[in-house]
């Protein structure tokens, strides 16, 4: 049988196989591949292998295996979108499918070698987990020159996320490696076959490394950690994975208060907007398909400039008099961006974040910072039996111009978002909670939140009997639960220099500069690092008389 096959598969030609991958974006020459494109013996020339759709039992030839490019028509999965993998997999528009010609069975593909090799790696995509303990499954097997089984790898669908939302299950639109290496150059055939236990799967076959495995990855580091910047702002961290078997997965971790690092949940981009927050630590942690991986070095976060947040409440509404009641709330430090944060998803529309505590029949305002930088929330009510509830809310920005970054219901209303005046529209039924978060909002700003009749007909205030701003420092701050009752939250990050926050940078602050000098505290310190040194005096002299804006 092994004769038989291999001349009828294999031209009876001499071969060089080299040691680089075959992407399937183009054929040997430089052509590209073209969307249903047969594949067979047109990588036999260059890389001495061949490729062929074959019976499962028997691997006698049935068919051809096509080229499937990004984008429709779809002839292998829908991932994220069609024939779409997830877009950190870098394994570029083009992958190998089957034909479809064996209906509701994914077809199996027999790699057949000119010469033998020693090693071999590749990927396969979309292998997904389905509901009730049901999952897709392809298993890799390295044969001899009698078709006997020399190795297998089998490639499972994972647990965890789906990292595509589109409900189809851990595993959607990501790559799972194989590789074999041997000791000696045994490996006549490889073939893949499904052993998963659903139906309606396409093979998706990429990056194949037709005689060896390529290195562990490394990984290069970018990172501007910026002087001077306020308490919040951020600065990206970037990554520039290289080697590896392509498709790499990128964790983001953060170290806790006690050094210990954690990932980043929902971290997994090649760059990472990370927020000036004295002291915090980030690395990331990159695994190529064969899970093989490389921690990269530690990022810290700079010293920053301290930001004050203040809480003033119209006396009357719509009387423009306002009164402070506090200068000193302070906003939850999150250890990932706020959107993973929320965690709203689809059946479970409600605020996941384990701070602040909610209050039930509350509508809750407070303040976060995490990867991103710093959003204002506002979350109603709490998880359970709440009886739910409607409100419309108004928000007036100085200095900013938020977009939403994170909702609780598919069906709220936004109008604004971009600009400086943002309206809201929520409503939610018991057990569920209802809100948003806008942001980022870095330096200095203003916002006033009032409950208001904005989109006409609707209840302004429904399901609630209290509001609260909330404090990471500790405290709650109850606010007025009345229809166009102004809160107003301001931030205020003195400019370099102006160390007295006055807007001035006069005598002043040169006195406090010099009055501390040499000391460990904030104050008097113009720079965040916790120290008032020369750096400080320089930024008063440097700055002196201007007005801050």
């Amino acid at each position: 049988m092994k004769e038989t096959l291999l001349c009828a598969v294999v031209a009876c030609a001499c071969a060089t196989v080299h040691a680089q991958v075959i992407d399937f974006e183009s054929l040997p020459g430089g052509l590209p591949t073209d969307d249903l494109a047969p594949i067979s013996d047109q990588f036999l020339a260059e890389f001495g292998v061949r490729f062929d759709l074959v019976d499962p039992v028997t691997l006698a030839p049935v068919g051809s295996p096509l080229i499937a490019k990004v984008g429709a028509p779809r002839t292998a999965f829908d991932g994220c979108g069609p024939d779409t993998p997830f877009a950190l997999t870098t394994t570029g528009d083009t992958l190998l499918t089957d034909d479809a010609s064996v209906s509701g069975e994914p077809g199996t593909l027999l790699l057949t070698y000119v010469d033998p090799v020693s090693e071999a790696a590749g990927v396969v995509l979309d292998v997904d987990r389905r509901s009730g303990g049901n999952f897709e499954e392809w298993t890799v097997e390295a044969l001899d020159d009698s078709m006997q089984v020399l190795e297998a790898r089998v490639l499972t669908a994972p647990v965890g996320d789906d990292v595509c939302t589109n409900n189809h299950g851990p595993g959607d639109a990501t790559a799972l490696g194989f590789a074999f290496d041997r000791d000696q150059a045994d490996i006549h055939y490889i073939v893949l076959r499904y052993t998963g236990n659903v139906g309606n799967v396409g093979l998706a076959f990429d990056n194949f490394w037709p005689d060896s495995v390529p290195p562990a990855p490394s990984v290069t580091l970018g990172a501007s950690p910026p002087t001077g910047a306020c308490f919040g702002d951020t600065f990206p961290i970037t990554l520039v994975p290289e080697g590896g078997l392509l498709a790499p997965s990128v964790q983001w971790q953060q170290a806790s208060e006690d050094g210990e690092f954690a990932d980043m949940e929902g971290e997994r981009a090649f760059s990472l907007e990370a927020p000036v927050v004295n002291g915090l630590r980030y690395r990331a942690v990159v695994r190529d398909a064969l899970e093989r991986e490389v921690t990269t070095d530690e990022v810290v976060s700079p010293s920053s400039r301290a930001v004050t947040w203040s809480i003033a409440i119209e006396t009357a509404p719509d009387s423009g008099d306002f009164t402070e009641v506090s200068s000193s709330v302070t906003p939850f430090v999150l250890p990932t961006s706020i959107e993973s944060y929320y965690g709203w998803s689809n059946g479970e529309e409600y605020y996941h974040g384990a701070v602040p505590t909610l209050t039930l029949d509350r509508s809750h305002l407070f303040l976060t910072v995490g990867a991103g930088g710093i959003n204002l929330l506002v979350v109603h009510d709490v998880v359970g039996p709440n009886g739910g509830g409607r409100a419309e809310m108004v928000l007036e920005f100085e200095g900013i111009m938020p977009v939403v970054t994170a909702t609780d219901d598919p069906g709220d209303r936004y109008r604004g978002e971009g600009t400086s005046l943002l309206e809201v529209r929520h409503g939610w039924v018991s057990p569920n909670t209802d809100g948003f978060a806008a942001g980022p909002l870095p330096g200095s700003w203003s916002v006033d939140v009032r409950f208001s009749d904005v989109f006409t007909g609707n209840p302004t205030i429904e399901g609630m009997d209290s509001w609260f701003f909330v404090s990471a420092a500790g405290g709650e701050i109850e606010l007025p639960l009345e229809e166009d009752r102004r809160v107003r939250l301001t931030a205020s990050c003195p400019c370099i220099g102006d160390v007295t926050a006055d807007g001035l940078v006069d005598l002043a602050d040169l006195n406090l500069v010099l009055g501390n000098f040499g000391q460990t505290t904030d104050s008097g310190d113009t720079n965040g690092d916790g120290q008032v040194d020369l750096a400080d005096l320089n930024a008063v002299l440097g700055a002196f008389g201007q007005t801050c804006p």
